[in-house]
């Protein structure tokens, strides 16, 4: 029967757990639809803030300057070098098994009585009531050879998140590079469309006024009128393009595509015409994927390395140095020292199976390598035949565009005298407008296409 004086603490102790219980289930109700609300609210702040301290509306950003600012707040680069800090991290880990490993553990315990044993017909106490031991122990492996080959391969997983990061760099300045050229080809058209839509609303006067006086054709207005529409509405979705573009450059650089950007004058993206074999073996010594196919290679090496040390004998040196403060005991402090050795002798051959299958891990990653190598030589390929087509359109666009004013401007000249009709002249605008937008076109195309090159062949970036 429990005492009355003990039923409060009692019933506190038989509650408890389930006390405890209640509280983690109600803490563990969350309101999402709360959590999303509030996130929403603090990313729309902290991106605004952000942006308006990086972007200052009175300053215009050229080409480098848009690519300084990405490698810096874009967050697929953020997320790569997390990825690098925590793969050294992990390096640092697999070296921790180079050193000593020291526990300690404290004991201290106490007896409601004094135990006594009964002897020769009286009753004798073997212990302390109250007893406190402390044990540290330690344990150093000098016969270990997997840790090595387990570090080596932590190592390279280091230098591999490293070169991710450095890919993701450059995959970032050839995104920014083609979206500021993206913004300027809009921008450019704009003005383009904006100037053929004005030359067209005065063709459409002129063809309004003589058709009034009965010198043209009721459909040559009509065929007027679409012209103006049509470059009405070119004008109204290059100003979408134009916005969406910037949106996109303000997302890749890492700040809110809400925002206003002010953007330089156009660079001139050229790059070095080579060989088709140089270029090749430029890409093959500068790709960031063959460096990584590399150490993945290096890596699975280590890793059948590791499969042949299940073979060895792990040997480790311990120690164990106990301090009991009992007082019955003879000795206080025991020191304990020796050495341990394993070998595995029969594991169902798996041992032997973890060796086979490095063995044929090691052949893949080094076919993936080669495999690598051939795609890589057929993006070169690629790439060099793009350029070397776009450059070829880029001529013939600037041909077509001076021919397309040389013939405006003698469409015209013969229309005010009245030797050509009014459709005519209305082919020869339309004509000219059509090469203006085109050679824009193929500019742009050239110098993403440069770009591209430089990226394929892994020297984006480099002075």
């Amino acid at each position: 029967m429990i005492p009355v004086k003990f039923i409060p603490e009692y019933l506190f102790f038989r509650m408890a757990p389930f006390l405890i219980t209640i509280v983690l289930f109600t803490g563990c109700s969350t309101n999402f639809n709360a959590v999303r609300k509030e996130q929403a609210a603090e990313f729309n702040k902290n991106i605004t803030d952000k942006t308006t301290r990086i972007l200052l509306s009175d300053k215009t950003y050229d080409m480098q300057s848009c690519i300084k600012i990405a490698l810096e707040n874009n967050l697929d680069i953020k997320i790569a070098e997390i990825k690098g800090r925590v793969a050294g991290l992990d390096r640092k880990i697999a070296f921790g098994s180079f050193l000593p490993h020291i526990d300690v553990n404290f004991t201290h315990t106490e007896d409601s009585k004094l135990q006594l044993r009964s002897a020769f017909g009286s009753y004798f106490a073997l212990s302390d009531q109250e007893a406190t031991v402390t044990v540290i122990e330690g344990q150093l492996s000098i016969l270990k050879p997997e840790t090595w080959f387990i570090y080596s391969a932590y190592k390279k997983g280091e230098d591999i998140e490293k070169l991710l990061g450095l890919r993701v760099k450059q995959a970032i300045r050839l995104q920014v590079t083609a979206l500021y050229l993206a913004c300027l080809t809009a921008e450019s058209n704009t003005a383009a469309l904006k100037a053929s839509v004005e030359q067209a609303g005065a063709l459409y006067r002129e063809m309004k006024d003589l058709y009034k006086e009965g010198l043209i054709l009721k459909s040559d207005v009509q065929k007027t009128e679409v012209f103006l529409m049509m470059q009405q509405n070119s004008l109204s979705e290059m100003e979408r393009q134009k916005t969406y573009a910037k949106s996109q450059l303000l997302e890749a650089m890492g700040l809110s595509p809400l925002s206003e950007i002010n953007l330089g004058k156009a660079p001139s993206v050229t790059i070095e015409k080579k060989e088709l074999d140089d270029m090749i073996l430029t890409a093959l010594l500068n790709r960031p994927e063959l460096k990584i196919a590399d150490r993945n290679v290096a890596v699975r090496s280590d890793a059948l390395k590791m499969a042949i040390s299940a073979f060895i004998p792990r040997i480790t040196i311990i120690g164990n140095l106990t301090d009991n403060r009992d007082s019955y005991l003879k000795y206080h402090d025991i020191l304990t020292y020796g050495v341990s050795g394993i070998l595995t002798v029969f594991d169902g051959f798996a041992n032997i199976y973890q060796y086979k299958e490095a063995k044929e891990e090691n052949a893949r990653v080094m076919i993936e390598r080669e495999q690598a190598c051939l795609k890589i030589m057929l993006e070169v390929i690629n790439a060099r035949q793009t350029l070397e087509r776009e450059d070829e359109n880029r001529k013939l666009m600037r041909l077509e565009l001076e021919a397309s004013e040389s013939r405006l401007n003698e469409v015209t000249s013969l229309w005010k005298e009245g030797i050509v009709t009014s459709s005519d002249k209305l082919q020869a605008v339309s004509n000219n407008a059509l090469a203006k937008a085109n050679m824009a076109i193929a500019d742009y195309r050239y110098q993403v296409a440069a770009a591209t090159t430089a990226d394929v062949l892994g020297i984006s970036g480099k002075e």
